[in-house]
């Protein structure tokens, strides 16, 4: 477990007939954006906590996790990791804090992609889906994003960058968690990732899941196209099209 603040918000507890489709969705890019409220508050973090913002201005955080954004960041200003490990905890609580009172004042720039207010919901009522998360962000600062919009609940399980550094580490640590849940082992095809960057085709990739991407993101979509993701979408409002394809008929969801 990464030494960041995490909270146990999910409810391990085995549940009788678990589902068969395992769908783990990326937030930002996939699900939402924030606008600009989450490098606002990252950037006033960093100058606190390290007298300076690095290059945050000039770097994309599209699919990283947000601890390794910081140690690229600081290490690049010069931080040694162990300078940065010493100081991340309390670097995390302010930014959350700041993150919180930024999307407060946010109004349309905080806002879901287009098929997401529908998608979601519906999923999360189907008894064949459990629905989780896979994503860099620390987990208080994922349900603070989704929370807005009420979706927060739907997700039973999750993965974030508060349990591992590396993008890659977080589908694995998402399979257990719902084997925990559902007393179910979700194999590789049971199992689908969503996300809008070649970052999430690659952690896709390394747990043997299915791997979905979606356009709506800071990526092209012929960056995604040269990732080779299994399936390629422009919207999540694309998604009927592709339950079929999964094992998913769409009744009873999304007619």
């Amino acid at each position: 477990m990464y030494p960041l603040p995490a909270r146990a918000t999910f409810d391990l507890v085995p549940t009788p007939n678990p589902p068969n489709r395992l769908i783990l969705f990326d937030i930002d890019g996939t699900l939402l954006t924030a606008g600009g409220a989450p490098r606002r508050a990252f950037r006033r973090a960093l100058v606190e906590h390290f007298g300076t913002d690095g290059d945050e201005a000039r770097t994309d955080f599209s699919g990283k996790t947000d601890p390794q954004i910081v140690y690229e960041l600081m290490g690049a200003a010069g931080f040694a990791d162990d300078h940065i490990e010493e100081r991340i905890e309390g670097l995390f609580e302010h930014y959350l804090t700041g993150l919180e009172r930024e999307l407060a004042a946010e109004d349309d720039d905080h806002r879901l992609h287009p098929g997401v207010a529908e998608l979601v919901p519906a999923l999360a009522d189907d008894p064949r889906v459990l629905l989780g998360l896979v994503t860099g962000n620390v987990e208080r600062g994922a349900r603070l994003k989704l929370e807005r919009f009420g979706l927060w609940p739907s997700f039973r399980v999750g993965a974030f960058g508060s349990d591992a550094r590396e993008r890659d580490r977080l589908p694995a640590i998402a399979l257990e968690r719902a084997r925990r849940l559902t007393g179910r082992r979700f194999a590789g095809h049971e199992t689908v990732v969503v996300g809008d960057t070649p970052a999430d085709v690659q952690c896709a990739r390394a747990a043997g899941a299915v791997a979905v991407a979606v356009a709506t993101g800071r990526p092209s979509r012929e960056q995604l196209s040269a990732s080779g993701p299994d399936y390629l979408l422009g919207s999540l409002e694309e998604w009927p099209s592709l339950a079929a394809e999964l094992g998913l008929t769409m009744d009873p969801i999304l007619t």
